[in-house]
This record gives C-alpha cells, structure tokens and sequence, in this order.
C-alpha cells in the first residue's frame, strides 16, 4: 500500500488510495468524535478533508519505515490537521484570520492522548477484520467448477458462529448451526475448522497490504493474531 502510494501507475496508486481510506476512515472518524467532540456528519466530513488534503499533497508518501509504524504516523498526521482545523475555527469565531500551518514536516507533528491512540488502534483492528471477512466472504462465494455455491454455507456457518455468535453471551451451538443449515454437526466442524484457517490467511494478507516493512508485519500479526510469521 505505501509504495503503491507513490507508484508512477495511476491504476496502482488508485488501489492504494482506496485502501487507505477504507482501512482508516473509520478509525479517523472515531478519534475525531473522541478527541474534538464532534457529531458523526461533521466527523465524517473532516475525515474526508483529511484524506483528501493527505493525498493531494503526497503527504503520507513520505512516510518512512525506519521511523515507526504506518498507522502511527497516519495518526499523528490526523492529530496535527485537525488541531489546526480546530484552532483555525476558533480564531475565527474570534473574529482572528485562518491559522495556516502547513504540514510538510513529520517531525513537528502532534503528539496524542494515550485513550485516543486506544481508540484508534481498537477502530484499526475493526477495519483490518472487516476488509479480511470481505475477501473472505468474496473467496466462500466464488461459483467453483463442480460446486455450484461455492463455499457459501460454510461462509454462513462461520458469520453465525464466529463473527454475529461472538456478541451473544452464548454462541449458537454446533448442533443449532447443523439443525439451522441442514447439514450433520460433523459437517459443522469441518466447515468452521476450513473456515477459521481461511480467514487467518485473509488477515495476514490485509496486514501485509498495510504495513510497510517485514517487520512492522510481524510485529501486527503478533500483536492481533498471536502468532509469529516468517
């Protein structure tokens, strides 16, 4: 993603754009409510001027690998745009001119608070689960020769077990899931076990498309998945 960020391919550097902004927006929006108190429209449409401005000056293109992660960086990006955004609003209230401070140096970007990097890294992870069920689900519902849905029910077995059955204080039994899709609770078992291994790799990939180094993989993986990658 961050070299696609500076490819000299408009097509790449489209794919880029659009993964950012879908693994992003959302914890963009949830730090901005957070931290300025914002209502959700004008949370939104700040995150959309962030994004925007971020892009049309190159600015996340400068990002380097050496100095941290990717998503730190973009956080800390955000924390000065709006702080300026902020302060600029209140100078005019104040009947001030608009404060105009260009963000071309990462190294005089704002620092944030220890509960909205929280909230941020907690949105993150949200957003990295999500785009990895998408793939998957895109994956389980591919038409295969020979299998005319695909690995749809096992797609399904997996949503109702996993991802809707982990807010239930108790998750569908293996029996219920097998009286539900009409299929043995046997067929249950090897549908989640498939299921599980598949989504972990769809996670994988999503945090290899986002990070910038080897290292700062490994370092994701371990952190969300527990497990080392080589």
């Amino acid at each position: 993603m961050v070299a696609g960020l500076s490819s000299d391919d408009p097509e790449t550097r489209t794919r880029a754009t659009e993964l950012v902004a879908r693994a992003y927006r959302d914890p963009i929006i949830a730090v901005l409510r957070h931290r300025w108190s914002l209502d959700t429209s004008d949370a939104e449409d700040l995150a959309h001027d962030f994004l925007d401005h971020a892009f049309s000056k190159e600015w996340l293109q400068r990002f380097d690998a050496s100095r941290g992660r990717f998503r730190t960086f973009l956080r800390a990006c955000l924390a000065a745009y709006a702080g300026t955004v902020h302060e600029a609003a209140h100078r005019l209230k104040r009947g001030g001119g608009a404060l105009h401070l260009p963000l071309d140096d990462a190294d005089s970007l704002a620092t944030t608070a220890p509960e909205v990097d929280a909230i941020f890294d907690r949105e993150w992870v949200r957003s990295v689960l999500t785009l990895s069920l998408e793939a998957f689900r895109c994956e389980c519902e591919d038409t295969q020769e020979g299998r005319e849905q695909g690995r749809a029910v096992t797609y399904a077995v997996f949503l109702a077990r996993d991802v809707d059955g982990a807010d239930m204080e108790v998750p569908p039994s293996y029996s219920a899931l097998a009286q539900r899709f009409d299929v043995p609770p046997t067929q249950v078992t090897n549908y989640l076990n498939w299921a599980r291994r598949r989504f972990r790799v769809h996670v994988l990939e999503t945090l290899r498309a986002l990070t910038a180094s080897d290292a700062e993989f490994r370092v994701e993986a371990r952190a969300l998945l527990g497990v080392e990658t080589s």
